[in-house]
């Protein structure tokens, strides 16, 4: 049978790695770890970062591109990125061969092995930041991070997705509380910033409506969140709109430092 496997190598404000595989075709979804963390969580789940089909970039800053470059100089990955970011990122990518590069167009559908990708403007303060929606046979597979407010037009987009890894980057209070300056805070908190732990819960409940029923929180804040309170926090949103975690829908949380649990079906 043609199993997909969706896979946070790591996930969180110190770096983000998200793998995908169909059939023959194996992504992987940002580079913001050391090389060598991906090429040994790779392996943790029976992977090799030789064999990956392409690396796909939400966008240019560090957390999600730190290694873009040296996987593609050391594994020969093919890159797929749109023209803001790979123009931002040009900077840092270092000395690559060109005919890795393959561009495409933010909210048109492109072409990875054999999969269908699509890449979807978010509400962040990057160049040109996206989040994807990989269909294949079994099902969409949905990376949704980095977005300042969940805009209704991307929520759609990705809507119908059989599993979706959805931003909870962090909680208001301890943002509040915290030793952030305040510019820093306001960028946070604002509509090019990050999605704090209520408004991952309304995402949730906008994409459960449409039959999304698989979540993972991801690109949790280090100094302004922890597993814990996100996953209470959501399950609070959602039990007051009559939805059970458990009942009508499964909500996991991405690790930072260490291999997430594959979903495999």
């Amino acid at each position: 049978m043609n199993h997909v496997k969706v896979c946070a190598l790591r996930s969180g404000s110190s770096g983000n790695a998200i793998f995908v595989s169909s059939g023959s075709t194996r992504i992987l979804i940002d580079a913001g770890v050391s090389l060598r963390d991906i090429e040994h969580a790779l392996q943790e789940i029976g992977e090799d970062a030789s064999q990956l089909t392409g690396v796909l970039v939400t966008h240019e800053h560090t957390d999600h591109a730190r290694s873009v470059g040296a996987l593609m100089r050391r594994h020969m990955v093919p890159l797929y990125v749109n023209g803001g970011t790979l123009q931002a990122l040009r900077s840092t990518l270092g000395k690559v061969p060109e005919d890795l590069i393959r561009p495409f167009v933010s909210g048109v559908d492109f072409i990875v092995g054999d999969l269908s990708v699509a890449g979807y403007r978010t509400s962040h303060d990057a160049a040109e930041s996206v989040a994807f929606k990989i269909d294949t046979e079994h099902g969409a597979v949905a990376v949704c991070t980095d977005l300042g407010w969940p805009e209704p037009q991307l929520l759609n987009a990705l809507s119908g997705s059989r599993i979706i890894l959805v931003e909870s980057n962090y909680d208001p209070v301890m943002l509040a509380a915290g030793s952030y300056p305040p510019p820093l805070k306001q960028r946070i908190a604002g509509d090019f910033g990050h999605l704090s732990n209520g408004d991952s819960a309304k995402a949730i409940l906008h994409f459960l409506s449409r039959g999304t029923q698989r979540f993972i929180l991801s690109h949790l804040s280090k100094e302004n969140n922890y597993p814990e309170l996100a996953l209470q926090t959501v399950r609070d949103h959602l039990q007051a709109e009559g939805a059970l975690i458990g009942r009508d829908l499964d909500v996991a949380v991405a690790r930072r430092f260490t291999t997430s649990e594959p979903v495999i079906w």
